[in-house]
Parts: C-alpha cells; sequence; structure tokens
C-alpha cells in the first residue's frame, strides 16, 4: 500500500498501535522518539506563547476546575512538561497541551455558537487530546475522529482511560465510503500532508459536507520534507469557495497558516 501522508510512514502507525496494547508503552508513548517525530515535539517556548495567546483571545474563561480537568491530559504518557507563569501562579503542563487550549480558544472565537453546538469532525487526531478538550468546553452533539487505524486505537484507549463521555465515532480514514457530515470541520498539521487522493476523498466526503473549517496548513513539513504529494495551499482555497487564510499566531514554521470558513 501506498503512503498516503507523512505520517504514514510504517513505524508511527505501528508504534500507536503497540502503544495501544501494551500497558508498559501505553504510560510512556508521549515520550517515545517514533511518536515525537510526529507528535509531542512543540518546545517549551512554544508553549509559552499559545499560553500568551490563550488570554489574548479574551474568549475563554477557564476556572481553576477547567484547568485542572485539561491537565488531566498529560497524566497518561509520561510527556515532557514545563512551567508557566500565569500571574502569581505556575502552571505545569505539556506544551501540546496548551496547543489544544490555544485551538479551543481560537475556534471560540472564530465561529458562531450554532456552529460550537454541532458536530465536529477531526482528522488527524494525534491520541485524542484536541477532541478531550473540546467535548469538556464546548456542548457538542458528537465528535468524528478519523485517522488511520492504529492511531484510533490509540486515541480510544487514551480517550477511554481518562473516562470521556458524549457521542464519539472512530471513522477509519483509509476506508472513507459514506459522507461524513459534520459542522465543524478540525485538522491541525494533517490535511496539508495528506496525498491528492486520499485529499480527495475527504473534501468529497468531509469538506464541502461541514459547514465551517478550521485547518492549519503545515507549509513548513512539505516544503522541508520535500514532501510534494497533496495539493498546494493555492490550489486548495480555490476548491472551498468562502475559505480564507488567517494567520497562524504564534507562528510555529515559515509558511504556516490557518484556513477557516464559516466563521462569524
Amino acid at each position: 500500500m501506498k503512503q498516503t501522508s507523512i505520517s504514514d510512514n510504517k513505524l508511527y502507525p505501528m508504534y500507536c498501535y503497540f502503544a495501544s496494547k501494551d500497558d508498559s508503552e501505553f504510560a510512556r508513548f508521549k515520550q517515545d522518539p517514533v511518536y515525537n517525530a510526529i507528535l509531542e515535539h512543540v518546545p517549551p517556548q512554544q508553549g509559552a506563547d499559545y499560553l500568551k495567546k490563550i488570554f489574548e483571545n479574551n474568549e475563554l474563561h477557564l476556572s481553576a476546575k477547567d484547568w485542572k480537568y485539561i491537565l488531566r491530559n498529560d497524566s497518561i504518557g509520561n510527556p515532557r512538561v514545563f512551567s508557566y507563569n500565569i500571574g502569581k501562579s505556575q502552571l505545569v503542563c505539556s506544551p501540546t497541551t496548551l496547543r489544544y487550549v490555544k485551538v479551543l480558544s481560537d475556534i471560540s472565537k472564530l465561529f458562531p455558537k450554532s456552529i460550537l453546538m454541532g458536530g465536529v469532525s477531526e482528522i488527524g487526531i494525534g491520541y485524542g487530546g484536541q477532541c478531550r478538550i473540546l467535548m469538556h468546553a464546548l456542548p457538542i452533539k458528537q465528535y468524528n475522529l478519523v485517522d488511520l487505524p492504529e492511531v484510533l486505537s490509540l486515541a480510544e484507549r487514551f480517550l477511554t482511560e481518562l473516562e470521556v463521555s458524549g457521542n464519539i465515532r472512530y471513522i477509519d480514514g483509509t476506508h472513507l465510503y459514506h459522507d461524513v457530515p459534520c459542522d465543524l470541520l478540525i485538522s491541525n498539521y494533517a490535511f496539508s500532508e495528506l496525498v491528492k487522493p486520499v485529499q480527495d476523498i475527504y473534501i468529497e466526503k468531509i469538506l464541502r459536507q461541514a459547514k465551517a473549517g478550521y485547518i492549519t496548513w503545515n507549509q513548513s513539513a512539505l516544503s522541508a520534507g520535500g514532501w510534494s504529494g497533496g495539493y498546494t495551499l493555492e490550489e486548495f482555497l480555490s476548491m472551498i469557495p468562502e475559505a480564507k487564510t488567517l494567520p497562524e499566531e504564534p507562528l510555529t514554521a515559515q509558511g504556516n497558516c490557518i484556513v477557516v470558513w464559516g466563521t462569524k
């Protein structure tokens, strides 16, 4: 089978499946080099930049109880955590978790309440951390997780271990034979890394079914890694008439941006 994306490199999906089944590996998967090549490699300073942006967005009013819930993302997988200052208090967490909260703050700011109360589809799901945080903060009626089956296995174990409730569907993105309607489509650093045939299927079955979208376009990985399997940003924008680009703030790498449609 041909490689479908940058992360579909045999090692990463194989490791995800292994970590989902092996207790000792599940306990440390966020520090494994194979996993870190794809995820959990956000540098600590970027975490501080995310935290600053979260408060600048001024859309979230997270209580101490909310933060306690959010930080449980870091209770599994043994991630690298760092200390951040919030006023006179300190927050100890992984930069990746702060990225998830920053995405939540963006979504809360950009989209109308009617969208936020609907269904969500996420393409490229990591270990399910973004799903967990969004499900806690927003009244989402259904959350569709779309990825490789091995990745779904790890996310399902993570979300089950943390007793995440709600209507969550695990959808094998390699066998997407039906439409996946949703109000909001999310894909961070993932959709842009797919090959065109897979992008075409996702555009037809998911993106064009979505009333709104939030995609972090990972141009830097495409340029640096020589990956040219998918559409260019310009080509993609021409396929989604309402789509526009916003700056990625903080900017994680040169050329990256956020593609949105269906905003307020």
